[in-house]
């Protein structure tokens, strides 16, 4: 049986794609390491890395658990984010709109998943009767979603995002893009302090 495996830039995945109907066993792998299959495309797709699938379709019979297990080990991605980091957005024409996103798994070295949160306010301080600068604190233990996002769609499973940068060194200070108007830069301290305005 003859694969073929292929990075898919876009969504930061793997797909393989077999000159035969792969046997149960593989197939049984595949779907422990969380691939899925494309009925239409017919690829198998998933986001392990390319070491671990290899192995697997080589006939590794390592349990799927001690694959996830050595993913798992790596903490951090090749911008320094971690689960639990938090990005914030300000956005807005006719007034500042200010949100939080929260990391809540890594996807290969450059993307992560997020989903919209809120942090605790701290301090507030009035700027004009529709304007405050507002102290938040970074909490870094994964907290709950809120309850609506402009900007994410399944806020139970985040949405994937890809990180990028404008640095000199293309790593430093991360972010990622919410739409054409906004996005969302890693936070980095104990707190943030933000500009809002609104309009009744």
């Amino acid at each position: 049986m003859n694969y073929t495996i292929t990075a898919n830039t876009e969504f930061n995945s793997l797909e393989i794609t077999f000159d035969e109907k792969p046997s149960e066993t593989i197939r049984k792998a595949l779907k422990d390491l969380k691939y899925r299959w494309h009925s239409v495309k017919k690829i198998w797709y998933g986001y392990s890395d390319k070491e671990t699938l290899e192995k697997v379709l080589a006939g590794d019979n390592t349990p799927a658990e001690t694959h996830k297990t050595k993913k798992a080990e790596r903490t951090e991605n090749i911008f320094g984010v971690k689960v639990g980091d938090v990005f914030e957005s300000s956005w807005g024409y006719e007034q500042t709109n200010v949100d939080f996103f929260q990391v809540i798994a890594l996807v290969g070295e450059k993307s992560v998943r997020v989903r919209e949160v809120y942090l605790p306010m701290i301090k507030q301080e009035a700027v004009s009767g529709m304007s405050a600068d507002r102290t938040y604190k970074i909490v870094n233990d994964i907290l709950p979603a809120a309850p609506h996002s402009v900007f994410i769609k399944d806020q139970e499973k985040g949405d994937l995002k890809r990180l990028k940068s404008y640095s000199q060194d293309g790593k430093s200070n991360p972010l990622f893009d919410l739409s054409s108007f906004a996005s969302a830069h890693l936070i980095t301290g104990e707190q943030t302090i933000t500009y809002e305005s609104w309009y009744y």
